[in-house]
């Protein structure tokens, strides 16, 4: 008599995650809506919004978005020449929608890989354009959180409570290790390996992390990569500039969201210097919590630095036009970009594939 084996139940996490965000936002919506002092309330109150400076806060986030196409367009430029201004907007808005879709916007740099792989952009000039993004976006980011912490440090922190304090000191360090670990990468890799392989090794001898071998075989390419993509872009100076230039301009005018939507509530007093550092740490803090677009983090932040800024009675709707603006209407409008790229899956992992092993071949050439 056979015996037959119980299939082991697997629990779906990774839904059972999602469906949880998904009910975290909506909570948030509906309670910015409809609790006390919420939507509702501020357009019974009588409150005459200026539709003008709306329109204005929602014309910033596209200029947000047209900017980091023409950043991605110049760096893949470069390497494909036959690359165009529409695709670098359509890899943008991929980039968009799985950034806000996904835990620490990790999703975004790898499906806009495998979207330009499917433009005919080989995966190694494609991994490399956006690691030079992420090395100028991030050491721009870093020098904006710094001048905000020491231009206007005393404004908003004696307005914090202790847990906002800790949150910001932790994200400010946390910005400061960044571009450390990255200078340390784009200039001295040997020693950024040893440091890195020697804290996998700890981990590894207390068990807390397994095939350590070839996760050092794994850092040793990646910091490879990064280093060559770094020593590649500053040979083209005029390049530097540009890019720089365009990613200051671009975190400004994202920042400069709130203050429209300030000046739409008629609040004519707030300064716009002061709007943009209180936006800047908002992005700082939020961007510690894992969760999708810092669902939560994003909304607590808003209202710890931005409170002394706008009324009680205005607050939670200044937060939902926000997020709905910088977030959710992103969202809505990115999917379309997002599903086409999803087609003829098989094709696509084929690509991928081939793309890997070309990607493989370089980089044993590059070693031996």
């Amino acid at each position: 008599m056979g015996t037959t084996k119980r299939k082991r139940s697997s629990i779906p996490w990774g839904l059972i995650f999602n469906i949880c965000i998904i009910c975290l936002t909506i909570g948030l919506v509906v309670f910015f809506i409809f609790s006390k002092d919420g939507f509702i309330d501020l357009l019974n109150s009588g409150l005459k919004i200026d539709v003008v400076w709306l329109v204005m806060a929602l014309v910033m986030h596209i200029m947000n978005i047209v900017i980091d196409a023409v950043i991605i367009y110049l760096f893949v430029k470069r390497s494909t020449p036959t690359f165009k201004r529409v695709q670098a907007l359509f890899v943008s808005m991929v980039g968009q929608f799985y950034c806000a879709v996904t835990p620490s916007a990790s999703g975004g740099q790898p499906m806009q890989i495998l979207t330009m792989t499917r433009m005919g952009i080989k995966a190694s000039n494609g991994t490399a354009a956006l690691i030079q993004k992420f090395l100028v976006w991030q050491f721009t980011l870093t020098a904006y959180s710094v001048a905000a912490m020491i231009m206007r440090f005393g404004m908003f922190f004696e307005h914090l409570n202790v847990a906002m304090w800790i949150l910001t000191i932790i994200g400010f360090i946390g910005q400061i290790l960044t571009i450390v670990v990255l200078l340390l990468a784009s200039f001295n890799k040997g020693f950024t390996t040893k440091v890195i392989g020697g804290i996998f090794k700890l981990l590894g001898k207390i068990h807390l992390m397994k095939n350590v071998d070839e996760k050092i075989r794994k850092l040793d390419e990646s910091l490879t990569n990064f280093h060559n993509c770094n020593k590649d872009l500053n040979k083209n100076k005029k390049l530097v500039v540009e890019v720089y230039v365009l990613t200051f301009v671009q975190l400004t005018i994202l920042f400069l969201v709130p203050y429209c939507i300030a000046r739409s509530f008629g609040q004519h007093g707030v300064k716009m210097f002061d709007m943009i550092c209180a936006q800047s740490f908002v992005s700082m803090v939020s961007g510690l919590v894992p969760l999708p677009g810092g669902s939560g983090a994003a909304e607590y932040c808003f209202s710890a630095f931005f409170g002394t800024m706008f009324t009680d009675q205005m607050i939670k709707s200044a937060i939902l036009i926000w997020r709905t603006i910088t977030y959710y209407l992103t969202i809505i409008v990115s999917l379309p970009f997002a599903a086409v790229r999803k087609k003829k899956t098989e094709a696509a992992g084929a690509a991928e594939t081939a793309e890997a092993a070309e990607t493989e071949e370089m980089t044993s050439a590059k070693k031996s």
